[in-house]
């Protein structure tokens, strides 16, 4: 009985232990088992809580420092003071000069600027793709640019040395040059320029439109018979694009050589540019140019200011330019008598005229180009009105709606009759 008892005991012994034996199923909980909890997130730095963000200290700006061995050029654009005011430069080279301006508004007039001039021959072209040093505290070089400084009130003063500058210079491309300057002078205002640049390169007054500024027009204005005070004024005005625009240039003669001679821009519709040279009044013409022009129907103009004016309607092709040349003779003029109703009243109007296949301008038009161009008119008085001092050409006049053609020749009043059309 004690064997059955001992092996009884260890049974339960061994069940208990889950020796080779079977548990007894669980009664289902009353409830679903809470879920694994989600593993812990790291820490955001914007949530409440969480680690800061680490600052990152904004690169400092340069500073004024004559010691080029300390010169580290930043990677950010051109910065600067001028005269001790803070500027942001436009950057631009034009023959031997490269330069840092900023303009007052839109106009093209300086409010402050930086220079370094080159002292280049007649079309010679600044050395490019290359690094200049010069220490503040070495003397001139003969070949170191002269640097101009610009700013309100003053005149330009000129450092030919005593600078420190760290230059480099890429290559020309598609009407750019890139670089990277550090220049500080020896003012007492500290004026220094630092950082890196793309300058648009300007043509000298002295080289004319390239492949890269088509569409364009341009040529030579011969003047005769003029007095030496008089000025030439040069005129377009565009019908392309579906709208109408109009430029105009004036200047002096000039009796200086070409490089040395009086010049205007005009680059306030960019990209499109238009210059004008001066002439001297004997063998050198005056020279113009509109350049990026949009393309389509124009008329150019040539006008001693207060005299007779020629004129050529062109259309500018898209990718390409048109030279086209004017001979003013102040001397050879002629003149118009309109003989119009005699109720007629007002003004007779007179433009240059257009190819007759071309479509009537319209009134407001075709006042414009005559104020632009022509700028004479005549009172009508009892059925007549008369205009002298007229270039040669073909105009186009107009009184309200009366409108006729006439060819003026030199040293004739020619007759024109305006009547209704029936």
């Amino acid at each position: 009985m004690s064997r059955t008892i001992f092996a009884g005991v260890l049974a339960c012994s061994l069940a208990a232990l889950g020796c080779g034996s079977k548990p007894d199923p669980q009664p289902a909980p009353d409830k679903p088992l809470d879920p694994q909890p989600p593993a812990p997130k790291p820490p955001d730095a914007d949530a409440k809580g969480g680690l800061p963000p680490i600052p990152v200290p904004p690169a400092p700006k340069p500073t004024w420092e004559p010691d080029v061995t300390k010169h580290t050029i930043p990677a950010s654009p051109v910065f600067g003071s001028a005269g001790g005011a803070e500027f942001v430069p436009a950057v631009a080279l034009e023959g031997g000069d490269l330069s840092f301006r900023t303009f007052k508004g839109k106009s093209p007039e300086v409010e402050r600027g930086i220079s370094l001039h080159w002292k280049l021959l007649p079309n010679e072209k600044l050395a490019v793709d290359r690094k200049l040093v010069y220490k503040h505290d070495a003397p001139a070089d003969p070949m170191q640019p002269e640097i101009w400084l610009e700013v309100p009130g003053k005149p330009i003063t000129v450092f030919p040395a005593g600078y420190g500058l760290t230059l480099e210079l890429g290559p020309r491309s598609a009407g750019k040059l890139t670089g990277k300057i550090y220049l500080s002078l020896p003012d007492e205002a500290k004026t220094f320029v630092a950082g890196t640049f793309t300058a648009e390169i300007v043509r000298s007054h002295t080289e004319k439109p390239g492949a890269d500024e088509v569409p364009y027009v341009g040529g030579e204005i011969t003047v005769t018979g003029a007095k030496p005070e008089s000025e030439i004024r040069t005129t377009y005005a565009s019908l392309a694009a579906g709208s109408i625009a109009f430029k105009e240039l004036q200047i002096p003669f000039d009796a200086m050589p070409v490089e040395l001679a009086k010049w205007t821009r005009d680059e306030t519709d960019k990209p499109r540019v238009s210059t004008l040279v001066s002439g001297d009044g004997k063998a050198r013409a005056f020279r113009y140019e509109h350049v990026k022009l949009a393309p389509g129907r124009y008329l150019l103009s040539a006008a001693v200011v207060g005299g007779p004016a020629v004129w050529k309607w062109v259309d500018v092709p898209a990718n390409g330019s048109i030279a086209e040349n004017f001979a003013l003779d102040a001397t050879k003029l002629g003149g118009v008598e309109v003989q119009l109703p005699a109720d007629a009243k007002g003004k007779v109007l007179f433009a240059p005229a257009d190819d007759p296949s071309k479509p009537a301008l319209e009134s407001d038009l075709f006042q414009a180009l005559g104020a632009q161009v022509i700028r004479k008119d005549a009172e009508i008085v009892a059925g007549r009105a008369k205009v002298t001092d007229l270039g040669p050409g073909k105009y186009e006049v107009r009184a309200g709606d009366l409108r006729g053609f006439v060819d003026v020749v030199p040293g004739k009043t020619v007759d024109l009759v305006l009547t209704p059309k029936k």
